[in-house]
């Protein structure tokens, strides 16, 4: 009987597995392109007169750059000024347009005359001077006193320059010069707050100082 058994044993059929399906990936579909529709004839009509609108303006621009180029600033106002009013569209040269229209305004404005005679020099250096300009003071100052030796402005005016730049010695030199053309120019200095750094100087010690009273000579009887 055991041995019987050990046979069925034997004979006894393997186990069958469970076979295990693959999970089917599904591939996403390509999307069909949509046909798009062909332009209207009035649309590509619309398309080309915009591109002839933009070559005639990028051409006008060009031109008022030429114009700037050859200094020819009429020229060049005219052209910036058709992009301007014949091309609204055209956004992107507007503000070019407006930038070189600024330029040629300023060429174009009318300058102010070159002052010629001692009395436009010292005024002309007198406004230098309360910019801080100066050298254009000085130039103007040295101006007038080619002109005109005995300018006590000038002189005056010099002293001054002279003081603010520290150049002491000549601010003295020019300063008694003022005062020896015109007296009254001692007083101006006493006042002028430019003339701190001068104070201390002997000689303009000396020149401040008031000059002695004269004694009126008694009548006789």
């Amino acid at each position: 009987m055991a041995k019987q058994r050990r046979v069925a044993a034997k004979k006894k059929a393997p186990t069958k597995r469970k076979a295990t399906r693959k999970a089917k990936v599904r591939k996403p579909r390509a999307k069909r392109a949509r046909a798009v529709p062909a332009p209207s004839p009035e649309a590509l009509a619309a398309q080309e007169a915009a591109e002839a609108r933009r070559r005639k303006a990028v051409g006008a621009y060009e031109r008022g750059l030429k114009a700037m180029q050859r200094r020819d600033f009429q020229g060049a106002v005219a052209a910036f000024t058709s992009v301007l009013e014949e091309f609204p569209a055209e956004r992107e040269l507007h503000d070019r347009c407006r930038l070189y229209l600024q330029v040629c305004a300023r060429e174009t404005a009318p300058r102010a005359p070159r002052p010629s005679t001692p009395n436009e020099l010292v005024y002309a250096a007198t406004v230098a001077l309360n910019n801080a300009a100066h050298d254009e003071s000085l130039g103007h100052l040295r101006q007038a006193i080619g002109q005109d030796a005995d300018d006590e402005r000038a002189h005056y005016m010099l002293a001054v320059v002279y003081a603010q730049t520290d150049q002491l010695d000549l601010a003295v030199t020019h300063l008694e010069r003022a005062v020896e053309l015109e007296p009254e120019n001692r007083l101006l200095a006493r006042q002028e707050p430019d003339f701190e750094s001068l104070r201390e100087h002997e000689r303009v010690h000396q020149l401040l100082e008031p000059p002695p009273a004269r004694r009126r000579a008694r009548r006789q009887r």
